[in-house]
């Protein structure tokens, strides 16, 4: 197939003029085709293997025309549920009539029991074109290309992640690497795969898919430091950060066209500015329609890839400002904006430019300009949300600013009641939320509102009715029957729902976090320990799951196993000087002892002062033994105790076992002098733990006093002596139960006093 009529069947035309698409006619879509009954009557009266028998008498042209009908069939869903503006009267009417009354669009497109959203519009379109796609074989690369982007859109108008949708994604993906393109559309290609992936937080084919992509567009970029200002009365420059790209100097770049866009207002606040002001400006270049879809599926995969710690939002504004400040296509203008807002929602000074930035994306949504087909084919690659998603972010800005009767509104219109639910607490009106769910039972019975019934009224019954209503197939009542429970701290009993829930549909995020949870609180390490692998491969940025995870390993004693997954949670939170602690300890019992030495001057960095005399000890220990460690560790061990002692002078166990480090006698004697005196602090005599440790280290101080480097005239063997004769003289006053013996020390003081009357003799 010929490029232009690949663009054409693709419906490539985000950064395209009227006048360059001969598919279009100059107002909109050309829907002939969707209107015309026998289409639809051939389809649904031959579903199934019928179905690919009938294509299969049809000839080229007949079935082009039904994969044309199936590709505005798709284009207009897409106007309709995400893109805007809302469709003619004519849809409404033409599906309203007979033809309709034998088949249950909604039905069809209902996955495991979960039905599609309830605000979803015209669903035979969607429900055909899936059909069409899959049934009617017309060409290799736009059937598998279409069928991909038709997922792509049926798992957006479901409220749950749907494990059959993503086995069928997984097998046409297979498919897929077997098409050989133009760098064009095998980089878009690549762009849709991430996308979906995304959406299921794969992260590791996400990621393949963006790598690929980057490679043919030749795009890099980069954060490095940079000085600059981010607040209007800042005199210095300070350390920003500050992204670089780089792109390919080829004469196919094609720039994004002028298209009427939302507005990107500006944060009129009195002290932060809008976007960084650095000190030297870079010359950026700028980016064409392809690489700013890369950028955005970029910040995508940054969001359910990292942790949210204080950086995250810094990380990914630059990208954000980057994209805001080039000329964008419609899509990734809203979707840039949309993104902005969610980050900067928890933010006071940004949270009002949030809210009146998303109120101009709900409104240009529904306006006319730009044309619909400068709109549409952009959702497949950037994340386009559905229409009530955007109103419901909207909604949720506005609760968050103490809005709660305009978001209430808006819940209300969406027909969200687990929000409503919520509004009406903080109205102090919770039970109106009871009765509008009790009437919406009446009029349409279903496993979603009995559910919520249940969350309303806290009534256990509500999730088993809703269990029997779905035949004892939906995810969602027992997930909310575990919740009830799980809530109220019964893990025992929630435990056999989440189960359930998640045997029907895994890819519960959250779910997996609350079932790991009641199995830790209820000691079921393995349990534990499944579910926490499962949401770490879902959710790699909750420090506290990867924390977790290591404690059912350890619990189960799979030490190594806890060691790689506190590794992966300090990668999510490496300020918390706990992680650190339990890596430490940790890596002892794996004898990873540069992690040791790693993590322990993380938690000092920290917390300023820690000392853990067992972990020191072993550390020390292993140094001091080991003929196969290199000396690059005992070089580290040395520097490590060396910066415990500067900053905990007087703890005698430091300098104890910093003695064992020490590269001489003498400067070995010096640190055991300064760990007695760390042990002979104020009243140490009374206790007899410690009048053990000051004998062994009087011991110690007598024998190395005594070795020949050490001569008779040597300051260090008087200050011994009397260190040795005082700490004698205090042991021999007190009365223990368990008297200490000092017999080895009064032999060995007298040979050090001995060596001292030689020195003096021999003077």
């Amino acid at each position: 197939m010929e490029l232009q009529q690949l663009k054409e069947y693709l419906f490539d035309f985000d950064n395209s003029h009227i006048k360059n698409t001969p598919y279009l006619n100059k107002e909109k879509l050309n829907r002939e085709l969707i209107f015309t009954e026998s289409y639809w009557n051939t389809i649904y009266c031959n579903l199934g293997e019928q179905l690919d028998s009938f294509f299969k008498t049809l000839n080229e042209e007949e079935r082009g025309l039904y994969f044309k009908f199936g590709v505005e069939c798709i284009l207009n869903f897409i106007q309709a549920n995400f893109t805007g503006p809302e469709l003619t009267h004519c849809f409404s009417e033409f599906f309203h009539a007979t033809l309709w009354t034998n088949f249950d669009c909604k039905t069809h497109l209902s996955v495991d029991d979960e039905e599609i959203n309830v605000n979803t519009k015209h669903p035979a379109l969607l429900s055909v074109a899936l059909i069409i796609f899959k049934h009617c074989k017309f060409d290799t690369v736009l059937n598998l290309w279409w069928y991909w982007r038709a997922l792509i859109v049926h798992q957006q108008i479901l409220d749950e992640l749907s494990p059959k949708l993503l086995d069928e994604a997984d097998r046409l993906h297979k498919e897929l690497q077997n098409l050989h393109l133009h760098m064009h559309f095998q980089t878009l290609l690549e762009l849709e795969q991430a996308q979906l992936y995304q959406i299921y937080r794969n992260i590791p084919k996400s990621e393949q898919h963006l790598h690929k992509a980057r490679e043919l567009m030749g795009i890099k970029h980069e954060m490095v430091g940079a000085l600059g200002k981010r607040t209007k009365y800042q005199e210095n420059n300070v350390a920003q950060l500050q992204l670089l790209v780089t792109v390919s100097d080829s004469d196919t770049r094609c720039d994004v066209n002028e298209f009427v866009v939302p507005k990107n207002l500006a944060l009129e606040d009195d002290v932060r500015l809008d976007t960084v002001k650095f000190n030297t400006e870079p010359d950026q270049p700028s980016l064409t329609d392809l690489e700013q879809k890369y950028l955005v599926l970029s910040i995508k995969h940054m969001i359910i890839s990292q942790p949210r710690d204080n950086l995250y939002y810094e990380e990914i504004k630059p990208f954000l400002d980057y994209l805001l400040n080039q000329r964008n296509t419609w899509v990734v203008r809203v979707v840039a904006l949309l993104i902005r807002c969610k980050l900067e929602s928890s933010h006071k000074r940004t949270i009002e430019r949030c809210l009146l930035q998303c109120e101009e994306v709900v409104q240009c949504v529904r306006r006319e300009e730009p044309q619909c087909f400068n709109r549409l084919t952009g959702i497949f690659s950037t994340h386009f949300p559905p229409m009530w998603k955007i109103e419901e972010q909207l909604a949720e800005l506005m609760l968050n600013t103490g809005l709660v009767k305009a978001s209430l509104d808006i819940y209300l219109k969406l027909q969200l009641w687990e929000e409503v639910i919520v509004c009406y607490t903080l109205l102090k009106m919770r039970h109106k939320a009871t009765e509008i769910i009790k009437e919406r039972l009446e009029a349409n019975p279903s496993v979603k509102l009995w559910c919520l019934l249940g969350d309303a009224t806290d009534d256990i019954n509500c999730y088993e009715t809703a269990w029997e209503l779905s035949r004892h197939c939906s995810s969602r009542a027992q997930r909310h029957w575990a919740e009830h429970l799980y809530y109220r701290k019964q893990y025992l009993n929630a435990i056999p729902h989440f189960e359930e829930s998640l045997r029907i549909n895994p890819l519960q995020v959250p779910l997996w976090l609350h079932y790991g949870f009641a199995a830790l609180e209820t000691e079921n390490w393995q349990l534990a320990a499944t579910a926490y692998k499962r949401y770490t491969m879902l959710e790699p940025g909750n420090f506290q799951a990867w924390n977790n995870l290591a404690k059912t390993y350890i619990k189960l004693g799979n030490k190594h196993a806890a060691h790689q997954a506190l590794h992966d949670a300090i990668k999510c939170n490496f300020d918390n000087w706990k992680v650190w602690d339990n890596l430490m300890v940790v890596s002892v019992d794996v004898k990873a002892f540069s992690d040791v030495i790693n993590a322990y001057h993380r938690i000092l960095d920290v917390k300023g002062k820690h000392v853990d005399a067992e972990v020191l000890q072993a550390l020390v220990y292993h140094v001091t033994t080991s003929a196969e460690e290199p000396n690059s560790l005992l070089r580290r061990a040395q520097e490590l105790l060396g910066r415990l002692t500067s900053v905990c002078p007087l703890e005698g166990i430091l300098w104890d076992l910093y003695a064992d480090l020490a590269p001489n006698v003498a400067t070995t004697i010096q640190r055991l002098q300064r760990a007695h005196r760390g042990y002979t602090q104020l009243g140490w005599e009374k206790d007899i733990s410690q009048c053990r440790q000051v004998l062994r280290i009087c011991d110690k101080l007598g024998q190395y006093v005594l070795n020949d480097e050490i001569i008779s005239s040597d300051v260090l063997v008087s200050n011994v002596r009397l260190s040795l004769t005082a700490s004698l003289s205090a042991i021999k006053k007190q009365q223990f139960n368990d008297p200490l013996n000092v017999d080895d020390l009064v032999i060995l003081l007298q040979k050090v006093t001995e060596k001292c009357r030689s020195a003096v003799s021999t003077s």
